[in-house]
């Protein structure tokens, strides 16, 4: 679940520094080794009880102040200019009162020098499991993409432009929803007729949409810099739509007998839609999930469950269970279908041969104490390598500020993303 937007007002991404990575001093099974943050007193936090019952004070007293005072003053120039000046600090402070009710609940910021960008930006790298090079060489069970391509490929929804839009009904989920592709550069030229890619497909946090991999996580962009680099090959990217119906945090599952079929949608459907219209390569080294904050989790399900799909994930404050919110619950937690998508458990009893990039913060609520215990717990042949931060809130301009690291690792690791 979880909005994973930054707090209204605050600027989703205005240049701040890509972090840089150190070595983790401690056994790289087990990250920050006690699983804590710097300690309990080491920052001032803009989150919990204490604060928000501080800013909630300061608010009601404001109020009742002005509602006091303000008949008193004086009918003159003065007297006005005092009554415009307090009721506009009462509004100052009901915004940002309800601003430290949403930051608390969903962790946008966690303390003062995450707000003001003057927070330590190096994160500790660890690793579980096997290593990535070990994931990739096992041989999954599953069909695979078994789509074959037709001699010959519809053509493009929108010719001579790199930003597509398909709407089609999956044929294995019965779903009618809209993909959003982005072909990497050449892909329209005759010299690269013959010439199949590697597959991105993201996954956006709730509430979303496709739209957010081209506007708050420049993924395009991040690409085509690592490209230019020999960082990465040239890469198609898929961002699927995940809430059926619009609005519905679906968290990416099978919902039963009356729900919408989402894994089924993005882990089968769509793969099936690209190998038939585009040209992709087919082995799961050339394919790769993606995603933030619920996507995040979207990422990791789609990768562990189907990894004769995807040879690879990337985990950006996500998580490895189902977090659903109020209005759309499909199973409960003593279901069958729950203990299916406990990945931590799957990481214990079952691993699949998958290699997953993660990043996350021990302030992250949400996404750090899931990640620790993968971490520690996860086993051959699964492979997590990671990097944990101190003090990063969960909002998408942390997250896109890591994505070239990510994509780095992708294009590194993984044979099918690198470079020719």
């Amino acid at each position: 679940m979880l909005l994973s937007l930054p707090l209204a007002g605050a600027a989703p991404h205005q240049g701040s520094p890509r972090p840089a990575v150190r070595a983790a001093s401690c056994q790289p099974a087990v990250v920050g080794c006690d699983g804590e943050a710097d300690g309990p007193g080491s920052r001032v936090t803009l989150s919990g009880g204490p604060f928000l019952a501080l800013v909630a004070t300061a608010a009601v007293l404001a109020v009742v102040g002005a509602a006091l005072w303000l008949p008193r003053t004086s009918r003159t120039v003065r007297g006005f200019l005092a009554r415009v000046l307090a009721q506009l600090g009462v509004s100052l402070l009901v915004v940002v009162l309800v601003a430290v009710v949403l930051n608390d609940q969903f962790t946008f910021y966690t303390d003062w020098g995450d707000l003001l960008g003057t927070n330590k930006a190096a994160g500790e790298q660890a690793s579980g499991g096997t290593s990535p090079q070990k994931a990739l060489e096992a041989k999954p069970s599953g069909p695979g993409l078994e789509v074959a391509r037709p001699a010959q490929l519809a053509p493009l929804p929108s010719p001579g432009q790199r930003l597509q839009n398909y709407s089609f009904t999956g044929a294995k989920s019965g779903l009618k929803g809209r993909i959003l592709v982005i072909l990497p550069a050449g892909y329209e030229d005759p010299a690269n007729s013959a010439r199949a890619y590697p597959v991105i497909e993201t996954f956006h946090g709730w509430p979303g949409n496709p739209e957010v991999w081209t506007q708050a996580m420049h993924i395009g962009p991040d690409i085509d810099a690592l490209t230019a680099q020999r960082k990465i090959a040239d890469t198609i990217v898929v961002a699927p739509q995940l809430e059926f119906p619009p609005g519905t945090d679906t968290e990416c599952v099978d919902g039963g007998v009356a729900g919408p079929q989402v894994e089924t949608w993005v882990s089968r459907d769509v793969p099936d839609l690209l190998a038939s219209t585009l040209r992709v390569r087919t082995d799961r080294a050339s394919w790769a999930t993606a995603g933030f904050s619920s996507g995040g989790w979207c990422s990791a399900m789609a990768a562990m469950l189907h990894p004769d799909i995807y040879g690879a994930g990337i985990v950006l404050g996500g998580y490895f269970a189902p977090e659903f919110g109020k209005t759309y619950r499909p199973f409960g937690p003593a279901d069958p279908p729950a203990k299916r998508y406990d990945l931590l458990d799957l990481a214990q009893r079952n691993p699949p041969p998958v290699a997953l990039w993660v990043h996350t913060s021990k302030s992250d609520g949400l996404s750090w104490a899931s990640t620790a215990r993968l971490l520690k717990d996860g086993r051959q042949p699964l492979s997590i390598q990671s990097v944990v931060v101190d003090g990063a809130g969960h909002r998408t301009a942390v997250w896109d500020d890591v994505l070239p690291e990510a994509l780095t690792w992708l294009g590194r690791t993984v044979s099918g993303f690198k470079a020719p």
